[in-house]
């Protein structure tokens, strides 16, 4: 089953496809995209997805790619077939469109890998590489024959152009000795025959064969007998000359003709894939940027319409879906029908259930029923056409074996039908044809007709769909049918906003709540007298003024919950940054300090080869020392083995440090547990528990950070067992206050010490604290001297300096520390 053209036409369809059209760059894909269907069968849409999202990435990875070149060459190469010879223009065009195939092909063929059912239609492309050659060969650019199409022609054109100057001087040199018998001194064409003007009285003076007569006949273009032959040969020669360029055209026409099956077939793939680029650019200018999905899957279609085969029915959902057609800021409508719908809070904030086949909008005139009613449809045959869909990637749409619309007022004078028959003839003929695979969309249902007929008819017709299990959208004015859908199993109701205050529609659609009947409202609002408007509202039930009160007071609470929702949505994503910022700190302070404890591990390892080196260079001197005492040399290798012996000690340090970087096993964690991270003073609370990977969360003050149990320095328990671990600084300071300006590190090992100063750097900048004093100790310089290495490449310092005599002097490092 298929969609028919009225219906193609109702949705507008007709439309979307003209301007994509538009963007073919040929004729024949032009043709082909004009003709374009949806399709009915989900193999086949599949691969129109998958083929649209594959020249999306072609564009993207070869933006540059082009069919300007491409000319609908078909008819010529047909004729070529026949043994029709083709003209050397014609060959042009055959072989500049030929090249410009094998480019796309060669092109889409080393992109293979990323789009191989691109490939496929591109591997229809045959190589023509030997005819574009035989014809670049003999045709130039301005679609001449050259010379070099064959050696014969190229004797016969050197031998011409001989023949032809020899005549020219001849001629020229005639021209100096005919004197008055000349009209004028020139040479000219009669007939592809060289002659000069002669006065018709003197004509006797030259003797030659007359061509023409000037039309006073005072002139006589006479070809002198002296140039008869020298003419006859050069004549001669260029009619040898277009035989042979006959002969070269009849070959390479003959050529393309042999090939024309191939040539068309290649021109096809090309008009396809023409098409395929043209969608994507109609995509772009609609918004379409995220259907269809970048990858082979396309699991946005749903591969199985189920209905009434099933007990569930079928899912459709559109996130965000904006008409095409709509110019200017477009609001976006989201819609579900069926199972499977939004799994995010736009369905927790309604009361809707989330099953259900029918879906019935109510809602104010020009308030956007009927564009989310169209909406819907044609979004559906553009996926079903392989075009993209404006909406967001977590949409879903079934593949329907057909779309069914009544929409409009289709009364006909001619056939005496009014609005009402004709809706009605529509929806009999609906009611015939859809399946439980189909898509079926009502506007104004059972409108024009008396309210409560019209109400009992709407009813019977939703039930009706409703046992078919086909996906229903409705639009209605009729009151009654909002109690109908809430308290009937497989529909539900949906509204569109109206804002009282500005009078005007917002084109918002809320699914699970029905439409509020604002006619009084809007009354009073345009000055409507009081008692009007009371005798109105007396004059309404009071079960139903109970219903809309009780609807307006549904849309408020909606609207709170709508706002509690995003304040909720907005504390989950600051939260979610402060976590990640968190996370990213842990994880560039824990690269710090391997970084560096693989530098001081260098470094010693370095010291400790100059010792050594130095104890042999001592060694090899004592050995030539002649003169030196017993008792010097024993002080001399004493002093060396001294410097041996502390490098090593050093090395050895570092390496148990690396080997083990804290003490004994961590005890089990649990929620609650005070935890203390390697290299950062400040302790955490945890969250949760490690899971298998060893990840947990953990608190940090009012941020959350994911953390590996590897990180954890120590653990707490809430009975307070183990202690917390000495780092030898000060405790960290809250938030809002400023960091110390001081920072002592005196009794640190340089893998301790230098997180910590880079944390207190950071604190520092953020805190606007200009100046830090870290205090390391004279000792023996080690601890300095990687400080002041750290600081000299950190980009938070700007400079540093050693502390003035009275301040600490080499104990003391002063650093400016950047805004």
């Amino acid at each position: 089953m298929t969609t028919s053209p009225k219906t193609l036409r109702t949705l507008e369809y007709d439309k979307v496809i003209e301007r994509m059209a538009a963007r073919c760059i040929t004729d024949r894909g032009r043709t082909l995209a004009l003709a374009l269907q949806p399709a009915s069968e989900y193999a086949e849409v599949l691969r129109r997805q998958r083929l649209t999202a594959e020249a999306r990435r072609l564009l993207e990875l070869k933006p540059n790619v082009s069919l300007s070149d491409i000319k609908d060459v078909a008819s010529i190469v047909q004729q070529a077939s026949i043994d029709r010879i083709l003209d050397p223009k014609e060959l042009q065009d055959v072989g500049t469109t030929l090249s410009a195939a094998r480019v796309v092909r060669d092109t889409i063929d080393k992109l293979r890998a990323y789009m191989q059912h691109l490939a496929e239609t591109s591997d229809r492309i045959s190589d023509f590489h030997e005819i574009t050659t035989e014809i670049s060969r003999a045709i130039d650019n301005k679609g001449e024959v050259k010379d070099s199409a064959s050696p014969a022609l190229q004797t016969l054109r050197r031998e011409s152009r001989i023949a032809h100057d020899r005549l020219r001087s001849r001629l020229e040199s005639m021209l100096k000795s005919a004197g008055s018998a000349l009209q004028e001194p020139i040479i000219t064409l009669r007939d592809g025959r060289y002659v000069v003007p002669v006065k018709a009285e003197l004509r006797s003076q030259l003797p030659g064969i007359v061509h023409d007569v000037s039309s006073s006949g005072a002139t006589v273009f006479l070809e002198p007998l002296e140039t008869v032959e020298m003419g006859n040969k050069w004549r001669e020669m260029l009619a040898e000359e277009q035989r042979e360029i006959a002969r070269i055209l009849r070959e390479l026409s003959i050529r393309v003709g042999k090939r024309a099956a191939e040539i068309a077939m290649a021109l096809e793939a090309l008009a396809e894939i023409d098409v395929l680029l043209a969608k994507v650019r109609y995509g772009e200018q609609i918004g379409a940027k995220y259907l269809p999905h970048d990858n082979n899957e396309q699991d946005w279609l749903v591969a199985e319409p189920q209905g009434a085969a099933s007990s569930a029915p079928t899912s459709l959902y559109l996130r965000n879906a904006r008409h095409p057609l709509i110019s200017g800021e477009v609001v976006p409508v989201s819609v579900w029908l069926g199972s499977g719908g939004p799994t995010s809070s736009e369905q927790a904030a309604t009361s809707g259930p989330s099953d259900f086949t029918i879906l019935l909008i109510t809602g104010p005139n020009t308030g956007g029923k009927t564009v989310a009613l169209k909406t819907v449809g044609l979004l559906a045959l553009m996926a079903q056409a392989g075009i993209p869909v404006p909406a967001d990637a977590d949409s879903r749409l079934p593949v329907f074996d057909a779309v069914f619309a009544d929409i409009g007022d289709e009364q006909s004078i001619e056939q005496t039908l009014s609005t009402f028959s004709s809706h009605i003839g529509n929806i009999i003929s609906i009611l015939n044809s859809a399946t439980h695979q189909s898509l079926v969309l009502l506007d104004e249902l059972a409108a024009g007709t008396d309210p409560v007929e019209g109400s009992a008819l709407a009813k019977a017709i939703l039930q009706r769909l409703l046992a078919i299990t086909c996906l229903t959208i409705a639009t209605t004015h009729h009151g009654e049918l909002k109690a109908f859908a809430h308290t009937t199993p497989g529909i539900t109701n949906g509204s569109v906003e109206f804002d009282l205050e500005t009078l005007s529609p917002t084109y918002k659609l809320h699914i699970g709540l029905p439409g509020q009947s604002n006619a009084i409202s809007i009354a009073e609002r345009l000055g409507m007298p009081q008692q009007v408007l009371e005798d109105a509202r007396g004059g309404i039930d009071p079960d139903r003024l109970a219903v809309e009160t009780m609807i307006s007071d549904l849309h408020k609470h909606r609207e709170v919950a709508e706002q509690a929702s995003e304040v909720q949505r907005v504390a989950a994503r600051e939260a979610e940054s402060a976590r990640a910022r968190v996370t990213k700190e842990l994880q560039s302070l824990e690269a710090n300090r391997n970084r560096l404890i693989e530098q001081t591990r260098k470094e010693m390892e370095n010291e400790l080869q100059q010792a050594r080196a130095r104890l042999r260079e001592a060694l090899a001197d004592l050995k030539k020392a002649e003169r030196m005492t017993v008792f010097e040399r024993a002080q001399v290798i004493e002093k060396v083995e001294a410097e041996v012996a502390e490098a090593d000690e050093g090395l050895q340090r570092v390496q148990k440090r690396e080997r083990k970087k804290r003490r004994g096993p961590l005890p089990l964690i649990e929620p609650g547990d005070r935890i203390y991270l390697t290299d950062l003073p400040t302790p955490g609370e945890a969250i949760t528990s490690p899971d298998e990977s060893g990840e947990m969360e953990v608190a940090m003050g009012a941020l959350r950070a994911r953390v590996n149990v590897k990180q954890i320095a120590n653990v707490e328990k809430m009975s307070g067992l183990p202690a917390r671990p000495d780092y030898h600084a000060e405790p960290a300071v809250a938030v809002a206050a400023k960091p110390s300006p001081e920072l002592d590190l005196r009794g640190m090992t340089v893998d301790e010490a230098i997180p910590l100063v880079e944390q207190r750097l950071d604190e520092a900048a953020r805190a606007g604290v200009g100046e830090l004093r870290i205090i390391h100790g004279k000792g023996t310089g080690t601890l300095r001297q990687a400080v002041r290495q750290m600081l000299r490449k950190h980009p938070l310092a700007t400079s540093h300096a050693t502390a003035e005599p009275r301040a600490g002097g080499d104990g003391v490092t002063v650093v400016q520390v950047a805004g």
